[in-house]
């Protein structure tokens, strides 16, 4: 699965989510903006956005994971094209983190989109972006 995930579209698309989002499950239609390497999900009904990350430019060895439910949503295939971002968190105080464990999925080709939950905990939901500060003993 993994061959197939592709870079960040440098268009905006307008993706619908059939199921929403956890704990957004009443939004399902949003736009993704490119602002490379940088995205931008906002709900198109309104103010919820998201701010994303191409999951191979956090770890190039990521091997997405889809639940045949999530797949059939997707309208995935084996040839489908699929765009894997990582939802990225950056509270005050607090370095940024990407959400490995249930990145958002875009097909591409049906401009359906899911968040996709990991049934294992292969990755995490706060994985760190920045390396962590070294310590002096």
């Amino acid at each position: 699965m993994a061959r197939h995930l592709l870079l960040p579209p440098r268009v905006t698309y307008h993706l619908a989510f059939p199921q929403g989002i956890p704990a957004f499950e009443t939004e399902r239609s949003f736009r993704l903006s490119d602002r490379e390497p940088l995205q931008f999900l906002e709900s198109e009904t309104t103010d919820l956005s998201f701010l994303l990350l191409p999951v191979t430019l956090i770890d190039p060895d990521y091997r997405l994971t889809l639940s045949a439910e999530d797949r059939e949503t997707l309208g995935a295939t084996g040839e489908s094209r699929l765009l894997c971002l990582a939802v990225i968190t950056a509270a005050e105080d607090l370095p940024p983190t990407a959400n490995l464990l249930a990145p958002v999925v875009i097909n591409l080709d049906t401009l359906c989109a899911v968040q996709a939950v990991r049934s294992d905990r292969v990755y995490s939901h706060k994985h760190p972006l920045l390396p962590e500060e070294a310590t002096c003993s």
